[in-house]
């Protein structure tokens, strides 16, 4: 089912779809937002979220990003799913209903356009980088801001009851697919910082002794959040990358 909503901005309204997804892959129904360019589009923009369901906690980068005006400014889609429960982008060894990587490659993938960019921060950051290198060739470019890279174990930050056991996490361990994928081409931007400052200067520095190209600023502290200001420099190192 989709349904329309409306934003009004200071530049006009701008109107979006909301597709409902039931998934055997979730525990609820969820949704998926898309908002489109007046101008045909190549490239989709996958805002990925940090908290699970539609919340406000930490803003809301869907939201940001139309108010940022990236649809004219880019020409890009816009699209943001919902995950019912906390988004670590992984899925759990023994549960079928907390598989969120096969909900996003299964259930959201097949419903966007063109090339796929993955923008992500904290959680959601980490996600970014493990969809794109754990997926070859499903996903043009991953930014990330802020992110828990160097997270070691699963447990911190809710993130044990997605990844279940240590045996799947390393699974999905940033430092170890950087270095099993260090020969492929990639498009990667990582900033910062915020809360993960380290994190991110230590996988900078990984991907420096692989290596692995990419585009790395750790200059800039912000509020963790989706509206402290990283998503407009972070945009425009995706659009420079993907053009």
């Amino acid at each position: 089912m989709t349904r329309r909503g409306l934003l009004s901005l200071a530049f006009g309204p701008v109107s979006y779809e909301v597709d409902t997804i039931d998934s055997p892959r979730q525990m609820t129904a969820n949704f998926l937002r898309i908002a489109r360019p007046a101008s045909q589009s190549d490239r989709t923009v996958l805002i990925l979220p940090v908290t699970a369901n539609i919340s406000g906690q930490w803003g809301d980068g869907f939201y940001e990003a139309i108010r940022l005006n990236w649809l004219e400014r880019y020409n890009v889609t816009i699209a943001a799913p919902s995950f019912s429960q906390l988004p670590w982008y992984a899925d759990h060894p023994t549960h079928p209903k907390v598989a969120q990587e096969s909900y996003l490659l299964r259930d959201i993938l097949p419903r966007l356009r063109g090339q796929i960019l993955l923008l992500g921060f904290s959680k959601s950051g980490n996600g970014a980088l493990t969809l794109l290198l754990r997926n070859p060739g499903k996903f043009a470019a991953a930014a990330a801001w802020d992110a828990p890279f160097l997270l070691d174990a699963p447990g911190k930050y809710g993130s044990g009851e997605i990844y279940g056991t240590p045996e799947n996490f390393a699974g999905y361990h940033i430092p170890t697919l950087l270095e099993k994928h260090r020969d492929r081409p990639m498009k990667i931007a990582i900033s910062g910082f915020g809360a993960f400052q380290q994190d991110i200067a230590g996988a900078h520095e990984k991907m420096l002794a692989l290596g692995i190209k990419h585009e790395y600023s750790n200059s800039l502290k912000l509020a963790h959040h989706w509206a402290s200001g990283w998503m407009d420099p972070a945009m425009a190192t995706l659009d420079r990358m993907t053009r």
